[in-house]
């Protein structure tokens, strides 16, 4: 379960205000670039869990030791 944060309300808001006026404006009324809001407007499905951060953890590592060499001289 996500927690609903402060940071997901005023994405949120700022979704909400650029799509009922511009990009544009909601840039300059919420000072920040129209890259940003653009990101969240794609990303955005009307719910608000999917204005969450996602995960950075990495899906592999190219130095991980495979099965064979963690058991070699067990």
């Amino acid at each position: 379960m996500i927690k609903i944060t402060q940071t997901m309300l005023y994405r949120q808001s700022l979704i909400l205000y650029a799509k009922k006026h511009d990009v544009t404006k909601a840039a300059i009324n919420y000072r920040t670039n129209p890259q940003y809001i653009y990101r969240w407007l794609k990303r955005y499905d009307g719910s608000l869990h999917s204005l969450a951060d996602k995960s950075c953890k990495p899906h592999h590592h190219p130095n991980q030791h495979n099965e064979q060499e963690l058991y070699i001289d067990s």
